[in-house]
């Protein structure tokens, strides 16, 4: 059994066939013909491109840290309730009166010391997310002030304290002005007044009563 390949059906229709006579045909030999087209004996590579694509699994997106910023956080901060057990400024080795280019520069060395420590991978992987959220929180103008406000407020609940107070952004950089003197002559004078008042009629009521 003989076999013959043939081109694609496309290139069949653009190909012009030559024309066979009757003559020519009458010696052919009567042999079975197998067809087997180009388009067939291609495999379907881009339906196996799909299948991979589809099948592998994409890798997880890094966690955000979570925000401070929400209604029943500013409510406990009111309250003098923490807000957050963590201590975002004890993770970084700072003072609350740390500024915000001194909080970048303590979370690098901080990382860097992490790094040097000798850990495993994944140990290494939670300091460094916590150290994130720490950063994250105080190098941000309002995570830190809702942050302060909480720790101000939870440490003297007896004592308001309103969010500027402890908002370093909001902090004079000069010393406040001098207060102006009492006025001490007109406190004095209602004073003696009252003085002599009492006096007077501590001794009219002992002379009328004799």
């Amino acid at each position: 059994m003989a076999t013959v390949g043939f081109p694609s059906p496309a290139a069949m229709l653009s190909t012009p066939r030559p024309f066979l006579s009757h003559r020519g045909c009458r010696g052919a030999r009567n042999l079975p013909i197998r067809v087997r087209c180009s388009a067939e004996a291609a495999p379907d590579t881009a339906a196996e491109e799909d299948t991979a694509s589809t099948s592998s699994p994409l890798p997880p997106a890094p966690k955000p840290f979570s925000s401070l910023i929400s209604s029943s956080n500013v409510e406990k901060a009111l309250r003098g309730i923490p807000i957050t057990n963590a201590d975002h400024y004890g993770r970084l080795g700072i003072a609350r009166s740390t500024s915000y280019d001194e909080v970048k520069v303590a979370y690098e060395n901080k990382c860097d010391e992490l790094r040097n420590k000798g850990l495993d991978e994944e140990q290494v992987s939670r300091e460094l997310h916590l150290l994130k959220e720490s950063y994250g929180i105080l190098s941000s103008e309002e995570e830190r002030r809702l942050y302060d406000w909480s720790l101000a407020r939870s440490e003297n609940p007896d004592r308001y304290v309103w969010p500027f107070e402890v908002d370093i952004t909001q902090t004079p950089k000069w010393p406040p002005p001098p207060q102006e003197p009492e006025d001490e002559g007109p406190t004095k004078l209602v004073g003696y007044f009252f003085l002599a008042w009492l006096i007077l009629s501590f001794v009219l009521s002992v002379t009328l009563n004799r």
